[in-house]
């Protein structure tokens, strides 16, 4: 049973708002767009497999977690994590194109590409050992004796695996649910009950990544970034306030909710609160009144009065 389903990462939603009001000459536009394609490469790997797990079909009770961070020692991410009575799995998720080689001593993935270029990437095999001492670590502290398995799972198979560890399991995604079905299951170690409990317990203790506003993040200064509200038809950043909407001078689209989605990037870009200055200035406003009616109807939480009125987002 999935219990917390796929979802794209909030980050990477605000990497692509980041990408697209960062100057293409701004020297992190390109590490920006780098992180960006990472992300979502991830995102789309991990929700492949999701996709086969919802199909999984065990003898006994199951949950599915996606994307959940845990603290033990310190904070550590697990792409998926599988709990039943027998066992728990957690499975770290590549979507890397390309000849794959896992190398040791040290330990690195290396990827060739088809034109013959080479890539070195941080090796999976330590995140996943940590993942799994930390979540024993977890286990032990709350006295749960329950095995935990562990393997990398490469989401396409565009991927050609020419040398692969001996310590590691590795998969392919459709190979997940049957590798799963086959693990030992024998004696259980926890009662339905109890199984129950650890769900709950996983999904209070999840800590969201949330490094926002990303100008704080990626120390840039948020002068630096694009004001302005996007049209959604044509993408043109600077649409012009008209009585109850917007206008896009570029495509000439008329919006009446396009500050909406604007709103929600100001708070992952560009600071924690929000002013009425603040809003006139990014969303190019020059009527005091106007920038006062769109955060009263944002759903935001407001403090202070006059001047030092400040509004917070309470939902990421």
């Amino acid at each position: 049973m999935i219990v917390k389903a796929f979802s794209q990462s909030l980050y990477s939603e605000a990497l692509t708002a980041l990408s697209k009001r960062l100057p293409r000459l701004h020297p992190k536009y390109a590490s920006i767009k780098e992180e960006q394609y990472r992300i979502a490469a991830g995102d789309a790997g991990e929700e492949a497999v999701m996709k086969k797990l919802e199909s999984l079909t065990l003898p006994c009770k199951h949950y599915v977690f996606h994307n959940i961070s845990l603290y033990g020692d310190s904070l550590f991410q697990m792409d998926l994590l599988i709990i039943t009575p027998y066992f728990a799995m957690i499975l770290e998720v590549k979507n890397i194109k390309g000849t794959i080689e896992l190398l040791t001593n040290p330990s690195q993935l290396k990827r060739t590409l088809e034109t013959g270029e080479v890539h070195t990437f941080d090796s999976p095999e330590p995140q996943l050992e940590e993942s799994m001492y930390q979540l024993t670590r977890i286990f032990k502290e709350h006295n749960i004796d329950l095995p935990i398995r562990g393997a990398i799972v490469f989401a396409f198979a565009k991927n050609y695996i020419k040398t692969i560890t001996n310590q590691t399991t590795i998969l392919l995604r459709n190979e997940v649910p049957s590798y799963v079905r086959k693990i030992n299951r024998e004696n259980p170690i926890l009662s339905d009950a109890d199984l129950e409990k650890l769900k709950e317990y996983l999904l209070k203790k999840d800590v969201p990544f949330k490094p926002f506003p990303l100008s704080s993040y990626f120390s840039i200064p948020a002068s630096e970034i694009k004001s302005g509200v996007e049209c959604s038809n044509c993408s043109f950043i600077g649409m012009l306030k008209l009585p109850r909407t917007w206008y896009c001078p570029k495509c000439r689209k008329f919006e009446h909710k396009a500050h909406e989605q604007t709103i929600r990037e100001y708070f992952l870009l560009y600071k924690g609160f929000i002013t009425n200055k603040d809003c006139r200035q990014f969303f190019q406003l020059n009527n005091l009144h106007e920038a006062t009616r769109i955060l009263n109807g944002s759903n935001l939480m407001k403090t202070g009065n006059g001047k030092n009125t400040k509004y917070f987002k309470m939902d990421f």
